[in-house]
């Protein structure tokens, strides 16, 4: 702000007057009065925020004044931008002028030209001197006409004045492109005109739900419902990128894992500090927050930062007992003071919320409802409630068909099967409502999930992505589908792309190094990726624990657990990095530590996937050294929590996880009497899953026959919907017959394959090939199984093969040698576990043979 001076100086003075005011108070006082008010909460705050002071005010016209000319004109943009939203008909000079500043008025003929050009300004535009256009016309966002040399009264000569550029659409400066015309061909062929975003112009934020302080609990839909609403309307815009913690609806289950790893689950009262890390994390060059102060009439505050330093960008407040009112005045808040030109904000097509979503202000209550009871009460019947009385309320309710699609597709009730293919039809049959973005969202889930075919599912993602190529949700929804057809190498040039379009977008980062290390093992290019990532995040845990995976499925435990630890040194509150410590000392032979640092990661866990892999890693501790009861016992564990976490019929499908246990322990009917349970409450055709079961029971019980129901009932499944992304669970039923029919090189080839589609049966994989080695050649299972022992992960198992092969060889001393440190590591072993029988009993007879001789 200026300091007053009572001094003689050159000042650029800003001049503004109400067009036809006094007619205006003549024919209607109060919307002269209106007026009034709409100039006083624009100009003022508007002049001191830009530097400069408002110094008087004359009935309906305002004088400030500005050191910089500059400043001054885009000041004057600015309060007509401000104007036109608001609709007050201004008219704005500028003049750069010697002045007398006495501390309290500005006097001279600066001032008096000013007042004198304003004159000659259109309604709704800005006019300025030679001398201020002298100034300003070098500026990129400035353009302008001179409307020639105009006369002065009381001043000696003419003045050439120029008009700042006017366009159609209501904008005062150039306007700015931010969008161009591609031409896209829809999934029935058909050619389309669209617009796609341009790079430079996008926005990237992230939405919290926002905070009340009260102690209303039914306020919950609200904090969720003002803030979801916001993103509904800002998806119309495609310069805007969001993340807000939504899962079916939206898609961003990222977000929704953040918030839970910090053990602010609904994403309500996050401090701002913790907000602006997980704005970075999620890579977004804002985030937004808000506060609910009334719950009757809905008073509330929304605060928009930038992310890199947390700065306050601007704040408004709004009061009204109509939510839409509040998500639509917000919406063009956040864009405005994204910087997203008003050229484009007034040509972009803005419908308001109750267009996009439901005019009725109940249904959407119920929405919001349903959605809050899936998420974070985990109460699929109570969400399918609320959903259906959304619906009921309003037919047309295309988010609110799109809900109860999506939370009876997690379901495994059979009564909900009609509705949720009456759900997804409702939601087709009104999805021109939402926007584009929702529509391509929607087709794919219908063709992914409902349909079953990924192909059709690629092509709506590869339209989308020809929509909006500097978009990036596209991008990813189609290398998601490339993944599930097990395209993957198509799949990495996908997320190459998103890198190439934008470097700061590290998450596709993370998904080439996962497929690379993960599907493919190629652990070189995985690496070269994570070092990349390291580069641009070094203070980031997650930096390490890229490399400290990458190394674990490389087998070099000792520098994926010392990456662990760099991690945890960096989130020491996080239980994930000691679990991935731990998973090394398993696999170096070391389970007494892993059980130390599960113990300790088991206090910091905050989410169901906390628990869950804590208490998988307990699992291998105890399987390692032959503790079955104990392990089932782990499984339990797990099924608690995955409960919470996962899909119904999905949960319901881990159970099948201890399955083998119950035959490794002797109690093969206890293992099928639960899978017979488990088809009796899997609903079709996920009741055709449970052929994975016969496949864990047929395996280690060495029967055939539930190895060919398990073959019969996974192709039913896969001739109904085709994922390809399952493909390695056949191979690895294939590989198990074979073995059985004593085919061992077709076995190996089948494994092999399984593996190229899955690389997480590694360990499997040594076990079933030794197996298979024994069969075919006893020297190469030596040869083999040696070369396994050197190499971890630590697998008892292989040590049981081996000591087969070296007692099949007549190398009687080895496997003496292996068999009594086999029954070292299962000293405390059950006494039911058939292997830990199994090695007992070779261990006996080639002892005995000794003392015979």
């Amino acid at each position: 702000m200026i300091e007053s001076q009572n001094i003689r100086q050159i000042l650029a003075i800003m001049v503004t007057d109400i067009v036809n005011y006094t007619e205006t108070m003549n024919d209607n006082e109060d919307k002269a009065w209106e007026y009034l008010k709409k100039q006083r909460n624009i100009i003022k705050p508007t002049v001191s925020k830009m530097n400069g002071q408002m110094f008087k005010e004359m009935g309906d016209g305002t004088f400030s004044k500005f050191r910089s000319a500059i400043e001054a004109v885009k000041c004057a943009v600015k309060i007509q931008e401000e104007a036109h939203l608001n609709d007050l008909p201004l008219r704005i000079a500028v003049h750069l002028g010697d002045v007398m500043d006495d501390g309290i008025d500005v006097i001279g003929m600066g001032v008096n030209i000013a007042s004198r050009i304003q004159q000659l300004a259109d309604p709704g535009n800005i006019v300025v001197s030679d001398d201020v256009w002298r100034q300003v016309r070098g500026q990129s966002d400035m353009e302008g006409r001179s409307i020639g040399e105009q006369d002065i009264k009381g001043y000696h000569k003419s003045v050439e004045v120029y008009e700042l550029t006017y366009n159609p659409d209501g904008s005062v400066t150039q306007k700015v492109k931010v969008t161009e015309t591609v031409t896209i061909i829809d999934e029935e062929g058909k050619k389309i005109k669209s617009e796609k975003a341009l790079q430079k112009e996008i926005k990237k934020v992230v939405v919290f739900p926002f905070d009340y302080n009260g102690e209303n609990e039914d306020m919950e839909w609200i904090q969720y419902g003002i803030p979801f609403g916001c993103c509904i309307s800002l998806l119309q815009d495609d310069v805007i990128e969001l993340q807000f913690p939504n899962d079916r609806e939206l898609g961003f289950w990222r977000f929704l894992r953040e918030l839970e790893d910090v053990d602010y689950k609904k994403g309500f009262n996050v401090p701002l500090t913790l907000k602006k890390k997980i704005a970075k994390q999620l890579y977004a060059d804002y985030f937004i927050s808000g506060n609910i102060n009334d719950e009757k009439n809905y008073n509330v505050v929304t605060k928009l930062y930038k992310t890199e330093n947390g700065q306050l960008v601007n704040e408004i407040i709004q009061t009204d007992s109509n939510i839409y009112n509040i998500m639509d005045n917000f919406s063009l808040f956040y864009r405005k003071e994204m910087g997203v030109p008003l050229s484009h904000i007034q040509s972009n097509t803005n419908l308001p919320s109750s267009e996009l979503l439901t005019d009725s202000q109940k249904a959407y209550e119920e929405f919001i409802k349903g959605i809050i009871y899936r998420i974070y009460e985990n109460n699929n019947d109570l969400s399918i409630q609320h959903f259906q009385k959304a619906i009921k309320i309003d037919s047309g309710f295309c988010l609110g068909a799109c809900g109860l699609f999506n939370t009876c597709e997690m379901t495994n009730n059979e009564k909900y099967q009609e509705i949720k293919s009456n759900a997804i039809k409702l939601a087709l049959n009104h999805i021109y409502k939402v926007p584009t973005r929702l529509q391509f969202r929607i087709k794919i889930g219908n063709y992914m999930w409902h349909v079953g075919q990924p192909e059709k599912a690629r092509k709506v993602a590869e339209m989308w992505l020809k929509q909006y190529p500097n978009c990036l949700d596209p991008y990813y929804e189609l290398a998601h589908v490339l993944w599930m057809e097990t395209k993957h190498n198509e799949a990495i040039q996908v997320y190459k792309d998103i890198i190439e379009k934008d470097p700061t977008s590290y998450r596709a980062y993370e998904h080439i190094i996962n497929i690379y290390n993960g599907r493919l093992g190629q652990h070189d290019k995985a690496i070269k990726y994570a070092e990349r990532y390291m580069e641009a995040c070094p203070k980031q845990a997650h930096s390490y624990s890229l490399l400290a995976n990458i190394y674990y499925g490389m087998g070099n435990y000792d520098l994926s657990k010392d990456y662990f630890e760099q991690a945890f040194m960096l989130a020491s509150n996080n239980s994930n990095y000691l679990c991935g410590i731990a998973k090394c000392e398993i696999n170096s032979e070391n389970n007494s530590a892993a059980e130390e640092q599960l113990e300790e990661a088991l206090e910091l866990c905050k989410s169901p996937i906390n628990y869950i892999w804590v208490y998988n890693l307990m699992k291998r501790c105890k399987k390692n050294k032959g503790q079955i009861k104990e392990s089932i016992e782990f499984s339990k564990l797990c099924e608690k929590y995955q409960k919470i976490l996962h899909d119904e019929s999905f949960a319901i499908l881990l159970k099948m996880n201890k399955l083998e246990d119950y035959v490794l322990i002797g109690q093969l009917s206890a293992a099928l009497e639960e899978l017979d349970e488990l088809k009796k409450e899997l609903i079709h055709p996920y009741s055709l899953w449970v052929g994975v079961g016969s496949l864990f029971i047929g395996a280690y019980a060495g029967i055939k026959e539930p190895i060919e129901e398990a073959l019969s009932k996974i192709d039913e499944l896969f001739k109904i919907k085709d994922y390809k992304f399952l493909g390695d669970i056949k191979y690895w039923a294939h590989a198990i017959l074979c073995h059985f029919d004593e085919k061992p090189d077709q076995a190996i080839e089948y494994i092999n394959k399984a593996i190229e589609v899955d690389r997480q049966w590694r360990q499997d994989r040594n076990y079933w090939l030794m197996r298979c080695y024994n069969q075919k050649n006893v020297n190469q299972a030596i040869q083999e199984g040696e070369i396994f022992l050197k190499k971890p992960p630590f697998d008892p198992l292989i040590i049981l093969e081996l000591s087969k092969a070296y007692i099949a060889n007549g190398q009687i001393e080895n496997a003496n040698q292996n068999l009594t440190k086999l029954l070292g590591i299962w000293e405390d072993a059950d006494e039911e576990y058939i292997y830990f029988q199994e090695a007992k009993k070779l261990w006996k007879e080639i002892n005995t043979e000794k003392e015979l001789a």
